[in-house]
């Protein structure tokens, strides 16, 4: 049914439920699992940091050693999963990315942040479904 799934993390508890439920469908299934983990670009208005203020991100390595933490908390063996990292907007990514590694399902954690949060917040959720070029699988 599926060839290729892929589960975009983080390292919230949701996003480590997801991992679990896609790495034991991937192996019920014979499944490729990739596992995504897409460092956020923030931006700020200027003087926000101070007059001598720098951005600091995440290089590749340290996104490639979250990713490692995650799969050892969870006795996944880091071998049997294909890893990538990215940067930039994870609404728009995650879809890119499927589409790119031709994914047959996509999994997600989901925070629940309540009504008034949903509207005010960028949901990466609702972006992800709308643009997916395959099925979501959504995990609470």
């Amino acid at each position: 049914m599926y060839n290729k799934i892929l589960v975009s993390v983080d390292t919230s508890s949701v996003s480590k439920r997801a991992l679990h439920h896609a790495f034991q469908l991937a192996r019920s299934t014979g499944s490729k699992l990739t596992v995504l983990y897409v460092q956020q670009i923030i931006l700020f208005y200027y003087g926000a940091l101070g007059p001598e203020g720098k951005c600091v991100s995440l290089s590749k390595l340290e996104g490639e050693d979250i990713l490692n933490n995650l799969l050892q908390e969870l006795d996944i063996n880091p071998a049997s999963v294909c890893q990538r990292t990215a940067t930039g907007n994870s609404a728009l990514l995650i879809p890119a990315i499927a589409k790119e590694e031709k994914v047959n399902l996509i999994v997600l954690g989901i925070k629940n942040f309540g009504i008034l949060s949903s509207i005010l917040q960028d949901n990466t959720q609702q972006t992800v479904l709308k643009y997916a070029p395959c099925p979501v699988l959504i995990v609470k």
